[in-house]
């Protein structure tokens, strides 16, 4: 059975239609992936300054501490 000019048509255009709407869909998916990826690394970047900061306030603190420390031993040596 063979289809009409009009009903060729309709299925081309159709065709086109179902075919644009996957490449939109995949598209978009792609959009929204790729921003979740870069926030996930704004995050993780965020996470290790954090650290890092944590880790320098920490240092800092223990260092005070161990001359605190030497400080009494000496007092009590004396």
């Amino acid at each position: 059975m063979y289809l009409s000019d009009t009903e060729e048509m309709l299925v081309i255009v159709g065709g086109a239609v179902v075919i644009m709407a996957i490449v939109g869909a995949t598209v978009k998916d792609y959009r929204r992936m790729r921003w979740e990826a870069k926030k996930e690394v704004e995050k993780k970047e965020k996470e290790e300054a954090y650290i890092k900061k944590l880790t320098a306030l920490i240092d800092e603190k223990n260092k005070l501490l161990q001359a605190q420390l030497k400080a009494q031993e000496k007092k009590k040596g004396s």
